[in-house]
């Protein structure tokens, strides 16, 4: 799942847990408070009815046979006029369901005084029911089952309305007593009263209840939608945001260490986009600096390999190197049967030369030998100064002849090599002994052999070629 995906679940969850949280909260606190009004106002009524019934006859039993108190609460409403009733009184001061000899001035035969079978339950008047000019809700329709009944009792807490729940005559429980309430008649209790029952809606409150229900149900689908499209909004620019980082990322990964992505704003992400631009600037300056430094090191690496196996004087290769890639080239050669030729040479009377003319002359004339040897060598073959006034030669692919003419071409050279620009008396020669056979077993017993053709050379008169 995509962080923007998360990112509307979480709004839209965040929004519809709030509306309902509330919603709830609202609709169930609207439900009692409508339920303590109603029944806070029947129990007004009843109870302002009962005092008047009890201070008219003086007491219960008193106004037996004389008026029920069904009849008095009509004739009381009666005169009253139409004035509308206050909401919740319909039905609401209505005492408990008939039960027999509960009655007062009962007719003969019954076994208890009280109202007609039937008339216990004291309803509102009929007649005109205008509405009420506040907020409150509307009084419900007549008939069907009261929303509270009301229980009566004497003095001595025995049950003259049982609202249903008591019969007449009966000790009123502990339970119900601490909610009863005293009807005073000159000074002295005459009665009390209790409530009995739940919260029962009539039709319009169920309407009432129904609405605020729909209000609410509105009321989420708003929030959802509205925690939708903030969602997109929100999560598109934050998604956006970072993809860049995530693209810079990438980039980076791939080897392309300095990136920048634009930083919006002063977030958090802002933040972070502005960090990673620093992040990736002093990286890829590091990088940077870091390949500067490799290559100072592979330059200095291949410099020492180069003074490793380079004379410092001549630059042409050591002995070192030449013995090791002889060995290879002999190696080769014996391998594909292919020709070979090797060539080691001295310059004649060196020591003269130092002693008669100076050291200093001697590194010239070996520094201008080598530059004529280097230059005049194929990339194939292998020149070098072996030590002191010696310098040998590998032909890779070169037969003995080619070989010895091609010593012989070098010999002159060197001789003919203007040398009274370095010191006018200087004359330089060289003597050379080349040696081919591959039957010599090793590149070194080859340069041996050519060893003693020098010596040969040396023995028959100097500055000449000898080979074998």
């Amino acid at each position: 799942m995509s962080l923007r995906t998360k990112f509307m679940l979480a709004l839209l969850l965040t929004g519809l847990a709030a509306v309902a949280m509330v919603g709830g909260l609202a609709y169930v606190g609207m439900t009692k408070k409508v339920d303590v009004i109603r029944r806070q106002h029947a129990a007004d009524t009843f109870y302002e009815g009962m005092s008047a019934y009890l201070q008219k006859y003086g007491s219960w039993q008193a106004a037996g046979g004389q008026e029920a108190f069904d009849e008095f609460m009509h004739s009381r409403r009666g005169a009253q006029g139409n004035r509308p009733p206050p909401p919740g009184q319909d039905g609401e001061e209505r005492p408990g369901p008939p039960q027999g000899g509960e009655r007062p001035g009962a007719r003969q035969g019954d076994d208890h005084p009280g109202p007609p079978q039937g008339e216990e339950r004291q309803g509102p008047p009929q007649g005109d029911e205008s509405p009420r000019g506040d907020d409150r809700p509307p009084p419900p329709r007549r008939g069907g089952e009261p929303p509270y009944h009301f229980i009566a009792a004497d003095q001595d807490y025995r049950v003259l309305l049982g609202g249903g729940a008591y019969r007449h005559g009966e000790l009123l429980p502990e339970s119900a007593r601490k909610d009863a309430r005293a009807v005073m008649v000159n000074g002295r209790v005459a009665a009390y009263i209790s409530p009995e029952g739940v919260f029962t809606p009539s039709k319009q409150e169920m309407q009432y209840i129904d609405a605020m229900r729909e209000a609410l149900l509105a009321g989420v689908t708003a929030a959802a939608a509205l925690a939708v499209l903030l969602g997109v909004l929100l999560s598109r620019g934050l998604s956006r945001k970072l993809s860049h980082l995530t693209g810079a990322v990438r980039a980076m990964h791939g080897g392309s260490l300095l990136q920048r992505v634009p930083v919006e704003g002063k977030d958090e992400v802002a933040a972070l986009a502005s960090a990673f631009n620093d992040m990736s600037e002093q990286l890829a300056r590091s990088h940077e600096e870091l390949k500067e430094s490799h290559q100072t090191i592979l330059a200095q690496a291949e410099q020492m390999r180069e003074l490793s196996v380079r004379d410092a004087l001549t630059k042409l290769h050591n002995r070192r190197h030449f013995d090791e890639h002889a060995t290879t080239l002999f190696s080769h050669a014996v391998r594909h049967k292919r020709p070979l030729s090797v060539v080691i040479g001295d310059i004649d009377f060196f020591k003269r030369i130092n002693d008669q003319f100076s050291h200093a002359t001697g590194d010239a004339v070996l520094r201008q030998v080598g530059e004529i040897l280097r230059s005049h060598m194929r990339l194939s073959d292998l020149v070098a100064r072996y030590g002191g006034e010696e310098f040998v030669i590998a032909f890779p692919e070169t037969e003995l002849p080619q070989a010895a003419a091609l010593c012989d071409k070098l010999r002159n050279l060197i001789e003919g090599f203007p040398w009274h620009e370095v010191h006018p008396d200087l004359k330089v020669t060289m003597s050379m002994g080349v040696y081919a056979d591959l039957a010599a077993g090793t590149a070194e017993a080859m340069l041996q052999k050519a060893d003693a053709l020098l010596y040969r050379a040396k023995q028959t008169g100097r500055n000449r070629v000898c080979f074998a």
